[in-house]
């Protein structure tokens, strides 16, 4: 019985030592966010926006830094050559996960080479079309059930182009994807007639005067845009769950003791009410969704986003993520 005793006192002891090892981090020198994207990107300015108001609940100097090229490849490809110390943290999106399986790339250095610690917001996806357009869903997809129908967005095989492929499978549809040089050129091939429709974001709408949403895929009602309809609203819940999330990874391998001090770093600075503010103002859903939960909102979107590859022949059929 003594001994049993002892042993209990020996892993409470451990517990309270880790508890108080994980409480008094703090860092020693700056920590770098690294953007893949370019400066005025949704990640980059997500990321500026942390960086102001993480200084309202730590001492810790946040420098934000961009490294783009390859879809996020080259940024993460510098962040894998770092050491895993808790000071460089990687500012990603579903883009770059996208970008991965759609270039068939090594998912076991790109994906897992990362530890996925902080799902900070939900960009929900929409239909857009031009404003002084009469489209309805049911007519666009009657339309594109009868002949071609050319929808326009950044990348082929990108987060848009799945979601696009996502929407038009669940309402038995299919279209043509015109690639273009990002979200304005897009915008700009639907209001010049080159393209019926996009699938976008809402702030991809700019002002609202030559564009419009046909539907926005959240399951509540933006404040900004009251009026569209989400797909529950046309018969189509099961669509309201399809976003583009923007979070951070760190390398694997970064000490726990970081991973806990900037989760809760993260847990404040989403539920500031600036922050909150600010990305309400954008149609942007905020939370913040840690390592477990976000690991399996990972896990979910590649299956789902490589089947959808695959059926759409822009991957190979033997490509896993396995």
């Amino acid at each position: 019985m003594k001994k049993l005793s002892l042993v209990l006192v020996l892993v409470l002891l451990a517990s309270l030592f880790t508890t108080s090892a994980l409480a008094e981090w703090k860092p020693e020198k700056p920590i770098t966010i690294m953007n893949y994207v370019k400066q005025g990107g949704g990640m980059d300015v997500a990321t500026r926006k942390f960086q102001e108001l993480a200084a309202k609940y730590t001492d810790a100097t946040i420098i934000v830094d961009n490294k783009t090229g390859a879809g996020g490849l080259i940024c993460a490809d510098y962040i894998l050559q770092q050491p895993a110390d808790g000071y460089l943290v990687f500012a990603t999106t579903v883009s770059y996960v996208d970008t991965v399986l759609s270039q068939e790339e090594d998912v076991k250095k790109y994906i897992w080479g990362f530890e996925w610690i902080d799902d900070i917001m939900a960009d929900p996806y929409c239909i857009i079309v031009k404003k002084d357009s009469d489209w309805t869903l049911e007519s666009l997809i009657e339309k594109a059930k009868a002949e071609e129908q050319i929808w326009a967005g950044p990348a082929a095989g990108g987060s848009k182009h799945i979601a696009a492929i996502q929407f038009c499978n669940a309402l038995g549809a299919e279209i043509t994807w015109l690639a273009k040089d990002g979200g304005p050129d897009a915008m700009l091939a639907v209001q010049s007639d080159q393209a019926v429709a996009s699938c976008g974001n809402p702030g991809d709408v700019g002002d609202g005067t030559k564009l419009r949403h046909l539907v926005i895929a959240t399951k509540e009602k933006l404040a900004k845009y009251p009026d569209v309809p989400n797909f529950a609203d046309l018969g189509y819940p099961e669509l309201d769950n399809l976003s583009m999330w923007r979070g951070y990874a760190v390398k694997a391998g970064t000490p726990a003791e970081f991973i806990t001090w900037w989760q809760d770093l993260c847990e404040k600075v989403t539920n500031d009410p600036e922050w909150i503010e600010f990305f309400n103002e954008k149609s942007i859903v905020v939370h913040n969704k840690t390592s477990e939960d976000f690991l399996a909102e990972l896990k979910a979107d590649m299956a789902a986003h490589l089947e959808v590859l695959k059926n759409a022949d822009l991957v190979s059929a033997d490509y896993t993520i396995e």
